[in-house]
């Protein structure tokens, strides 16, 4: 399927699981996703159409099949836990023959996704974003359960820790143009000056050198608290140009205190920032290479919970039953990546626990 990403899709069921103690009831599996439906309902190698986890159903389409009930606010498809086995998508019946089919804009069905929120200046005066087209977003990683096969025991990965905080990216990129000003300034040497500080969420720029800075945020906070800015343009400074290139972004969480919270502060009283990726000069850079920048620049990094050959039992370990330290929150979940940092394979592998803990306070997804 081209949409690793998609949450409503045509497959065929690979397996049927007795429930124990439950005679009316049975597990069906699709891929990495599993569903109760009633007994004998359905058999391996039937052709359905599955719904997943934070899929948004059209009010029409959700009466039509009846499955209304069993979504949570927003008509939002959710994970539930029953007789001791999670159940973290809808399976349908369909009409179509083709298997893999991404059927989200046919039957009009989306992925949910955090409404950005409307932001301006500490004045009260709206202003047009100007986005630096070399600011990238971080690359959307599918969910494991949409791609069961992603990793083979043949592969090397690393597997660290999901943090569930507010996404940021803080860069020295090129800009997007120069000023008359910047233009006298490369004439007389400076070799640094068609490069600026940018920072923000996975959506939003929240500022720039060039482009002033809203009121403090979170993202700023955590800049000036582990001096990102100053790190970043000292590494930069160190090197040539050339190897620079379009520029370097940080990818990372900005987690604790007042984020997701009070349910989901990770028993922090401040705010933190992990970082998780980085990008050079358009391309992410592997595991070794990333943790040998970040320590040169003393930043936090995610912590590295497994590394060697792809055991998915070890990897379930990571996951399942996995709380915030002294807390009775469970964790988000986990990212696998392969070693080398090819972005063809690394996939989330996330705590049905959470997702259920996350329904129940309504723990926001922001990004």
């Amino acid at each position: 399927m081209k949409n690793n990403d998609s949450v409503c899709y045509t497959s065929k069921i690979l397996n049927i699981e007795p429930i124990p103690n439950a005679d009316k009831i049975e597990l069906a599996v699709i891929g990495g996703w599993k569903s109760i439906v009633p007994k004998n309902s359905l058999k391996v190698g039937d052709l359905v159409l599955c719904i997943t986890t934070d899929a948004v159903i059209p009010q029409e389409f959700g009466e039509k099949h009846g499955i209304l009930n069993y979504l949570r606010k927003g008509n939002r498809v959710r994970t539930v836990k029953l007789r001791g086995v999670y159940s973290d998508c809808i399976i349908l019946p369909t009409s179509e023959q083709e298997e893999d089919l991404d059927m989200m804009e046919t039957l009009g069905i989306f992925k949910y996704q955090e409404p950005e929120k409307i932001v301006q200046l500490p004045n009260g005066r709206r202003i047009k974003q100007k986005d630096n087209p070399n600011f990238n977003k971080y690359y959307k990683f599918p969910n494991i359960k949409n791609v069961p096969d992603i990793f083979s025991t043949k592969d090397e990965v690393v597997v660290t820790r999901k943090i569930h905080g507010s996404n940021g990216r803080w860069g020295i990129v090129k800009k997007s143009g120069l000023s008359f000003l910047d233009r006298i300034k490369k004439f007389f040497g400076n070799r640094w000056i068609e490069y600026e500080y940018v920072y923000g969420s996975h959506n939003v720029i929240k500022g720039s050198d060039s482009n002033g800075f809203y009121s403090t945020d979170i993202w700023e906070e955590v800049d000036e608290k582990h001096k990102i800015k100053e790190k970043l343009w000292n590494f930069v400074k160190n090197q040539n140009p050339e190897t620079v290139g379009s520029g370097i972004i940080l990818y990372g969480e900005v987690y604790g205190q007042g984020v997701q919270g009070e349910k989901y502060s990770y028993n922090l009283k401040d705010r933190q920032a992990i970082l998780f990726d980085i990008e050079l000069d358009k391309e992410y850079i592997n595991r070794d290479h990333f943790e040998f920048l970040i320590d040169s620049m003393n930043l936090p990094k995610t912590k590295t919970l497994y590394r060697g050959i792809y055991d998915r039992n070890a990897i379930d370990f990571l996951v399942n039953n996995q709380f915030i330290e002294n807390t009775k929150s469970p964790h988000e979940g986990i990212v696998v990546s392969h070693i080398s940092g090819d972005r063809s394979k690394i996939a989330k592998f996330i705590n049905p626990d959470y997702l259920i803990f996350s329904e129940k306070y309504e723990i926001p997804e922001n990004h």
